[in-house]
This record gives C-alpha cells, structure tokens and sequence, in this order.
C-alpha cells in the first residue's frame, strides 16, 4: 500500500506506514468498508505489477548492447559494422507488448506518464534499428564499388562524392556507437533517425546513378540485358577498361 492508497481508504487521515501498527489498523474498524478495502487493496496490487514491469524494462535495456564488428575491404579497415539486431528485436517487441498491456490497463493512472515515454522511446528504437541496418547493407554493396574501383570514381565522379561524404558520416557514427554501445543511448542520439533516413536516400541516389552507368553499358553490349546490376557491376571490374577501349565509354 502506497500513500496515495491510505489517502483514499481514510480522507483527511495522516498515515506514515513506517510506524503504523496493527492496534492501529484494528482501531480504523475497515471490516464496515470491506468491500472498499477489497477495490483498493485489488488496485494497490495491480499498480505494484505495473511498477515492477516498468523496472523490468528500464533494467533489461540498461544492459542491452549493440553488437558490431570490425569491417574490412580488402585487408583494410573500414571501421565497424552492426552484426545483427534480431535479438535485440525480440526484446524489443516483447517489451512493447508489456507496455501496450499496462498503458490499457486502468490501473496504470499513476505510472501513465512513465509508460508512454517507454513506448515512445522503444518505438523510436526500433525506426532507428530498421534504418540503420537498411543504411548498412547500401553502403556495404555501394563501398565495394565507390571505394573498391577507380574506374567508377572517374566515370561518376559526382556520385563518387555523394557517397565519400556518407561514407565519412557512417565511419563516424560507427566509431561513436563503438565507444557506446549501449542501445538507448545510440538510438536515441538526437537527430539520429532523420540522419539515417537522408544518408538512405543519398545512398539510392549513388545506386541510380550507377544503374543509369551500367544501363548505358547495356545499350552498348547486349548481353548485359540479361544480367543484374550486382553482376554487371562485377563484371565492370574486369570489363570497364576493355569497353572503353572499343569505344562504349
């Protein structure tokens, strides 16, 4: 029982639960208000478990950590890269299920405040997580090309650019999540989400332009029509230097 409790069981009644005793209780003659006592005491209990998943919670993220690993392209290093999130999403969903319950429930008056800023705050999580394993497999994909063939810096060079500066911003979002790693803390960074969300999009605009590149390859050799853009560009490493020669460049 809380003091909020002991204010609605007896109104205008000063209760310090510390040195309350039992004659006391006995003086208070609640057996008349049972059905009272009852409601309340039901109350007190289904705040305390709404309390306790609220602890719950607040420690199962207090340790929940990002896992990465170092990344290299061609023997160089290439900073740090996430190794996965689906544990972390499992976590994720659970908790959100815990605190849709307790937000529905009409015991959670009192911890209402604490519950939706915890949904609020796994609900962001979760966007974050979302856009930046999306933003992680662009860049692996467009680093092994940006980064892994002078031939394409020079036919795109504009493009080129586009993905140096997001590739500085990822080195140095990662290197900062490796020094905290703490989830929370590095998705909720302010503005994290929305920087994610522009670099994706800055990433699909490098991917356009190489695609608009290896479409014009196509035109000039057929063969590649019935090919992806992951084996054309392949092919283009040992190929570039050969078309430009004949004269597709």
């Amino acid at each position: 029982m809380r003091p909020r409790h002991w204010a609605k069981l007896l109104p205008g009644t000063e209760i310090n639960p510390n040195t309350f005793t039992l004659q006391e209780l006995f003086a208070l003659n609640l057996a008349e208000q049972a059905e009272m006592v009852a409601e309340i005491v039901t109350e007190a209990q289904k705040e305390v478990q709404i309390e306790k998943g609220l602890e719950e919670t607040e420690n199962a993220w207090r340790s929940q950590n990002l896992d990465l690993f170092k990344y290299l392209r061609d023997e160089k290093d290439r900073g740090y890269c996430l190794r996965g999130t689906e544990e972390i999403t499992v976590v994720l969903d659970d908790n959100l299920m815990n605190l849709s319950s307790m937000s529905a429930s009409k015991f959670s008056g009192p911890f209402i405040d604490q519950v939706r800023a915890w949904e609020k705050r796994l609900s962001l999580i979760g966007e974050v997580l979302e856009a930046w394993m999306v933003v992680q497999r662009k860049w692996q994909y467009l680093e092994s090309i940006f980064v892994g063939s002078d031939d394409i810096r020079l036919q795109l060079p504009e493009a080129a650019k586009r993905f140096e500066r997001i590739d500085t911003a990822w080195m140095q979002i990662m290197m900062t999540t490796h020094k905290e790693r703490n989830v929370v803390k590095a998705c909720c960074v302010d503005g994290r989400l929305d920087q994610l969300k522009t670099m994706a999009a800055e990433l699909d605009a490098c991917q356009k332009s190489l695609s608009d590149f290896l479409d014009s390859k196509r035109n000039s050799f057929a063969r590649f029509f019935f090919i992806s853009d992951d084996e054309v560009s392949i092919l283009l490493f040992v190929l570039l230097l050969l078309l430009l020669r004949v004269g597709f460049g």
